[in-house]
């Protein structure tokens, strides 16, 4: 697992995990375990680490017509 060195993160310590919850919009460099979306995030295994990264919202704000 690699983080770009301009990656903003928090880093939790469990007595099982390192879990760094990423601030920015970058790439995670690797090959997860295991890799799945929920709740907006998406969770990356790599073996004691857990990279927790928001799901870019890419909703487009569309108008209604008026009657």
């Amino acid at each position: 697992m690699e983080l770009p060195p301009n990656a903003r993160y928090k880093v939790f310590k469990t007595k099982k995990y390192s879990i760094y919850y990423l601030l920015d919009d970058v790439e995670v460099k690797g090959e997860p375990e295991k890799k799945f979306v929920r709740g907006g995030h998406v969770f990356y295994f790599f073996g004691s680490v857990v990279v927790i990264k928001p799901v870019k919202e890419s909703s487009q704000v569309q108008e209604v017509p008026s009657a």
